[in-house]
């Protein structure tokens, strides 16, 4: 208990705080959880919410902070039931409303590895172990980077994955969303707001995502599209200042000023955790009940499919969790 308590170096206070968490670390290692989500984005967030309220035992585990990639996202629009809203706003209300449902919810906590044990029960492997009947996977995944060099060196010198964070220092200057989709879509909408002029550079001939937002892009004065296009080289001292860019059909190449660029090439997804079945990118594969090639394992969310709308990764979840309680049931019967 020393070791815990800091011998000495903590007052009455973190004391008792730590004792609480020790005891409670204790139970929730030993206690058999009816689902264990593994990834607190909001996908898992949805899950805990519709698993909790179907009267599950849950225990979600998250390794950085609840909801995940959509808890920096500045504005949310058109969420339904609200015109817009804050990422962080969104995100804090699901776990309020997890919590609410009789989920038990810690960050901090990185799982590892999974394993089926005796009885049909599944064990998590990381710093501790937790045991449950199912588990609902949805741990998304991380940006996939440019690949050039000098882009580590540029990282967060002009290199970045998330304009919502990083937009501001950069406002009214000319600006590169390298990729596509509905993510690089939004983050140039922040940008143009943040009277930035964006160029839109892809290799693919269109632009994928939410087509009303897509459109008033097109048709706004500081937003060019290059289709048919890839960065190529980075240059700068200290700080990224001029970029090539390659014309994938005709093998031009062009330099821009620029002041950053937002990487948003899609993800690398995070399923190194379970041994299932997946494509040639790494993505789980899953059936119409979103059950993987594992029985009692089920994923949800970006480790399933890269580019899915919010709305989209909250009813994954929600449906994932249903499944899961009916699977459970069939088990039981």
């Amino acid at each position: 208990m020393d070791r815990l308590c800091g011998a000495g170096h903590y007052d009455y206070r973190q004391r008792s705080y730590l004792i609480f968490r020790w005891i409670l670390h204790k139970r929730i290692t030993y206690d058999l959880y009816d689902v264990i989500i593994v990834g607190g984005g909001v996908a898992g967030l949805a899950g805990a919410m519709t698993a909790g309220r179907l009267g599950l035992r849950v225990l979600l585990l998250e390794k950085t902070v609840f909801g995940g990639s959509v808890a920096v996202l500045e504005t949310i629009y058109e969420y339904p039931g609200l015109e817009k809203i804050g990422g962080w706003e969104l995100t804090q209300t699901m776990v309020k409303q997890a919590r609410n449902s009789g989920c038990l919810l810690f960050d901090s906590i990185e799982v590892t590895g999974l394993q089926m044990v005796e009885d049909s029960h599944f064990e998590s492997h990381g710093g501790d172990k937790f045991r449950a009947s199912s588990v609902l996977v949805s741990t998304g995944g991380q940006p996939r980077q440019l690949g050039l060099k000098d882009e580590a060196r540029f990282a967060k010198q002009g290199i970045h994955t998330c304009a919502q964070c990083a937009g501001a220092r950069y406002k009214g200057r000319e600006i590169v969303i390298a990729g596509n989709g509905s993510f690089a879509v939004r983050a140039s909408q922040h940008l143009v707001e943040l009277g930035c002029r964006v160029f839109f550079i892809t290799g693919d001939e269109k632009i994928f995502g939410d087509a009303n937002l897509i459109k008033k892009l097109l048709h706004h004065k500081k937003f060019h599209f290059m289709g048919g296009c890839h960065v190529t080289k980075l240059f700068g001292d200290k700080y990224l200042q001029e970029i090539e860019v390659t014309d994938l059909a005709s093998g031009d190449l062009e330099k821009l000023e620029v002041a950053a660029v937002f990487v948003y090439r899609n993800i690398v997804p995070d399923s190194r955790i379970l041994a299932a079945r997946k494509d040639a990118k790494g993505f789980l594969l899953v059936d119409e009940n979103l059950m993987t090639s594992l029985p009692g394992v089920f994923a949800a969310g970006r480790v399933v499919h890269d580019d899915l709308p919010l709305q989209v990764l909250v009813g994954d979840g929600s449906r994932a969790s249903l499944s899961a309680a009916a699977w459970l049931q069939s088990d039981a019967s």
